[in-house]
């Protein structure tokens, strides 16, 4: 979304009664318990849900590649331009009135208003009927909506009954429109899964009910809802809050511990078992509450009980997005000062309150960073998998929400599964039961998340997907609060690679001191200068990073260029490998000419400068040695010949100017 049009919805909120009467939505805002807007799915057409010239949105772009959405839950936004109904469900303090809060479209979008907010939700409805009081959201409605041919143009879930046979057998009846009005159609239950042909369609759908939330018998059929709705838990729903995107205000849902949205009995087409599957979600890169362990969004075991678990809770039974401090983890990621094991987090990190993006697959929390830049408000956290017998994939990517770009946390084969800690023995494999929830984990832990959109397929997804959703998420979203510093946090594993002045992230070592200087924008002062203050030839500012065995790399850094230099920097990358394999650079910053560290036994595949301006843009690509887990990252000022020799330096104060040091995952051409 533009920043104009979001300035101009924070004025719309601010005047938000009197808007929603120039809307005409007033009458229906003010409307008292089982009220809604009077906008309905029968009077919208796909055209008037979207703005003109609009970018594709999340769910649009995963289907045109063939890797639809199962499922799609927002609070700000439209996810799919097929979708005509509500977003989410209020429900007032005051009075338990309800209220469906639907997206603007270009026939209630307020007079004069910016045609970028179609599509948008409607805040002036939702503010005036929380007038004087406060409001919960109740129910966040699936976009996909896969169950719609079931309920005759209706929207939310579809009433259906879960029956015990005097022969033992089970059996699901649910509606069936196509018939006639008050017809159904009853299918049998097979290994706790239901098949329904769709009325007047070839589509079908497989209803997940392997685990009744209550005992069923003969005498007492089950109803039930089918559908992938997330209602609020009973008694439990979230308070309706708002976030500043860009100066403007949008819905947020701000779960805290106990609250969540779980819907884990009657879901449809979800993934099951060890097949594939993709999921993202936006959330808030600095909200104040924070998940000690666990996922909160996406496929999730089919009960939140543990008693009712046959095995217990096992690897591979969920695949929910996590963003959080995993001071709980069985894999905890953290940049710390540590060398330490895949399953062990950094012993620094263990106080801090940061949160991490990566996936609960159950029995293994797994976390990978790097951390968000402190301003930006919004994180993208997109993860996907592929078993052995398909693609053979794992991948977590994160990035600020305002940038095109994500950067690829892990992206390999699937790792090795850890079982509370402890080594599975084996790679890691889905068994998936299909449940859905938001805002806890598997076993309904707690696990606050400040949620603002989020979707769930049954594909594993093509990095080209993975950059039209991200870019549809940063058009709303974004612009980045400083598009310079964007553009070097994105792709980029090291932490603080605008930081280097910061000793607390990176930590300055022998003589190695670093004062902030103009950078390659030649506005901001994003960059640092490195001086070797006392000669020596191991002066450096250093960060430690978690990176994986085996994985081909790519490191980046911009030295600024000189005309008489005698004596040149570099830097290094080190593996916690048995050997401490370092792989080591040197730039005559006079020329560009790059030459390998001779310290380091480490051989980089590739070494390269470029003139970018007025500075050299250097390029090593290596990749990590069997044994690896963490790295050490050496910047250095100078202290190296040409050729790559480091030596003592008889002259102090020696200064190299260092931007935008950068580590990022190398895929190969014939990865996704």
């Amino acid at each position: 979304m533009k920043a104009r049009a979001m300035r101009l919805l924070s004025v719309l909120f601010a005047a938000s009664i009197g808007l929603a009467a120039c809307s005409g939505d007033s009458g229906d805002a003010q409307s008292a318990a089982g009220g809604a807007s009077n906008l309905s799915a029968a009077n919208v057409d796909s055209a008037s849900l979207q703005a003109p010239n609009a970018p594709t949105l999340p769910c649009d772009a995963a289907a045109n590649a063939n890797t639809p959405c199962s499922a799609a839950h927002s609070v700000t936004r439209l996810l799919t331009k097929t979708y005509k109904g509500p977003l989410f469900q209020l429900t007032r303090a005051s009075d338990g009135g309800t209220l469906d809060v639907y997206p603007y479209t270009s026939g209630t979008l307020p007079r004069g208003a910016e045609s970028s907010l179609i599509g948008s939700a409607n805040v002036n409805t939702a503010s005036a009927f929380c007038n004087k009081t406060t409001c919960s959201i109740t129910d966040i409605y699936d976009q996909i909506d896969l169950v719609a041919p079931l309920k005759n143009g209706a929207f939310g879930n579809v009433a259906a009954t879960l029956t015990l046979n005097a022969d033992g057998t089970e059996s699901l009846t649910v509606p069936n429109p196509a018939a006639g009005a008050n017809k159904t159609t009853t299918v049998p239950v097979l290994n706790g899964l239901a098949t329904i042909t769709l009325p007047g369609t070839s589509g079908t759908l497989t209803v997940q009910l392997s685990t009744p939330p209550t005992t069923l018998t003969t005498a007492a059929p089950l109803a039930l809802s089918i559908g992938n709705d997330l209602p609020a838990i009973a008694g439990k729903p979230a308070t309706l809050s708002y976030a500043q995107a860009q100066g403007a205000q949008i819905p947020a849902l701000a779960t805290l511990d106990g609250q969540g949205y779980r819907n884990r009995f009657g879901t449809v087409n979800q993934s099951l078992g060890d097949s594939d599957i993709a999921e993202y979600m936006v959330a808030g890169a600095h909200y104040d509450q924070s998940s000690t362990c666990c996922g909160t969004y996406g496929n999730m075991e089919a009960s939140a009980d543990p008693s009712t678990y046959a095995h217990g809770e096992i690897e591979g039974e969920m695949f929910a997005l996590a963003f959080s401090n995993g001071n709980a983890a069985t894999f905890g990621y953290c940049d710390g000062t540590g060398q330490d094991a895949p399953n062990v987090k950094d012993t620094v990190c263990n106080g801090l309150d940061t949160n991490w993006p990566g996936v609960d697959a159950e029995a293994g929390v797994y976390l990978y960073g790097p951390q968000q830049p402190p301003k930006e408000r919004f994180v993208t956290v997109l993860a996907k998998y592929s078993p052995v017998t398909a693609s053979n994939e794992f991948v977590v990517k994160s990035g600020a929400a305002s940038q095109s770009v994500l950067t690829a946390d892990f992206d390999a084969v699937p790792p090795e599964a850890w079982q509370f800690g402890q080594d599975a023995g084996h790679a890691f494999n889905g068994q998936w039961e299909g449940g859905l929830s938001l805002g806890e984990g598997g076993d309904g832990s707690a696990a606050p998340i400040q949620f603002f959109e989020g979707a769930i397929l049954t594909k594993a997804t093509s990095d080209t997907t993975d950059n039209s959703i991200q870019t549809s998420i940063a058009n709303f979203y974004g612009p980045p609060s400083n598009p310079v510093a964007a553009a070097c946090n994105a792709g980029n594993l090291i932490d603080s690679p605008l930081g280097l002045t910061d000793p607390a992230a990176w930590a300055q070592q022998t003589g190695g001191t670093a004062v902030a200087a103009t950078d390659i924008s030649g506005i901001e002062r994003g960059a640092a200068t490195l001086t070797n203050t006392g000669g020596s030839a191991f002066a450096n500012v250093r960060e430690i990073i978690r990176v994986q065995p085996n994985q081909a790399y790519t490191f980046s850094d911009y030295v600024l260029a000189t005309t008489n230099a005698t004596v040149f920097p570099g830097g290094s990358i080190q593996t916690d490998d048995p050997s401490g394999t370092e792989f080591g650079w040197v730039v005559d910053t006079n020329t560009g000419a790059i030459v390998r560290g001779t310290w380091g036994a480490g051989q980089a595949s590739a070494l390269s400068s470029i003139k970018v301006g007025n500075w050299w843009k250097i390029t090593m690509t290596l990749t990590t040695p069997a044994g690896s887990n963490n790295a050490q990252v050496f910047i250095d000022p100078p202290t190296s010949n040409a050729a790559g020799v480091r030596s003592s330096q008889s002259t102090d104060y020696l200064t190299a100017t260092h931007y935008c040091p950068s580590l990022a995952i190398l895929k190969t051409a014939s990865s996704s």
